[in-house]
């Protein structure tokens, strides 16, 4: 069988290579004694001196073809036609949304998305003010910013364009099919948000795929790992919450050829002395080749007047439409 020669400076004991490469400890020894000069022969316990040990090349490119090399993860760029459906179900409520999200990446970073009809608890919206909400919406689609290195939004270049469609087509109709005071005042609040929208992307981050979608994930992780302050704004209760988060690298590939990164975390204790404290566990899955997000998976939560509010996402790349 043929061998090559690793380099293994610092390395403790044999256990550790041994479940790196799948190799019992006593077959890693022999191997390495059947292919060493005599000087480089092995006891049973691994001596300082060996700097050097002969394993099974066919072990080493099965370990390289499934670990991942470099703690960094560049953002992608090469052009792509995603879909994506989402899931998003809120504890407070109990109510569950679902709906398929299109991405356009261009050259550059610049992307597109244009979001699909949605339903609530699976059935097609018939609430007035939640058919409101979703033909005001229309406005702000197609979408347009540019993502920073790292993979978080960086600024819409297209707010015109959506004040402009919100201006002329949505809210004349609108003012059409919705009357009366509840309907004025929600009226209203989406007037001023279409009104203040601007290159700065902050407002997009009320719905809560963007800030999870765009994470900051595309960067490099200190021994496969890293710390950052993350917020997410909770509608149910109108605030903002924030984490200390910890970023977790695999450096393995799972067996579909999938690059896992683990975000877990806990709020942030803003000095209320007794307050319980929320957590966040999200699991980013990336394609190993692209490095575009295959799926998302988790949840974050807050207490608001001593009860749990606990928001569960699912993202899952759509090969096609269901």
């Amino acid at each position: 069988m043929e061998s090559i020669r690793i380099e293994i400076e610092n390395l403790v004991d044999l256990e550790t290579l041994s479940q790196e490469f799948d190799i019992p400890k006593k077959e890693l020894i022999a191997f390495h004694n059947q292919h060493c000069s005599l000087h480089e022969t092995l006891p049973d316990q691994l001596p300082k001196y060996i700097k050097y040990l002969y394993i099974p090349a066919d072990k080493k490119i099965l370990w390289k073809n499934s670990s991942l090399l470099h703690s960094r993860v560049d953002l992608p760029n090469t052009p792509a036609d995603l879909t994506y459906g989402v899931l998003i179900r809120d504890s407070s409520s109990e109510i569950q949304i679902h709906y398929l999200i299109d991405i356009q990446k261009g050259n550059g970073n610049r992307v597109s998305i244009t979001k699909r009809k949605m339903y609530v608890n699976d059935q097609e919206l018939d609430q007035m003010m939640e058919k409101l909400a979703e033909t005001a919406s229309e406005a702000l689609y197609p979408l347009d910013f540019s993502l920073k290195k790292n993979g978080s939004p960086d600024t819409i270049l297209n707010a015109r364009d959506i004040q402009k469609r919100w201006k002329e087509e949505c809210l004349p109709k609108i003012k059409q099919y919705y009357v009366g005071t509840v309907a004025d005042e929600f009226i209203g609040k989406l007037d001023r948000f279409y009104e203040i929208i601007d290159d700065d992307p902050a407002e997009l981050y009320a719905n809560i795929f963007y800030p999870v979608f765009f994470l900051p994930l595309y960067t490099f992780y200190p021994d496969y790992q890293k710390r950052e302050p993350l917020n997410f704004y909770f509608s149910s209760i109108d605030e903002s919450v924030s984490y200390d988060a910890q970023f977790s690298l695999q450096d393995t590939f799972t067996e579909d050829d999938k690059i896992v990164i683990r975000i877990q975390g806990e709020e942030k204790n803003e000095g209320e002395v007794g307050r319980k404290q929320g957590s966040l566990n999200l699991e980013y899955r990336l394609d190993k080749d692209t490095k575009y997000i295959s799926s998302v998976e988790g949840a974050l939560s807050t207490f608001y007047q001593n009860e749990e509010i606990r928001i569960y996402i699912e993202i899952y790349h759509q090969k096609s439409y269901i």
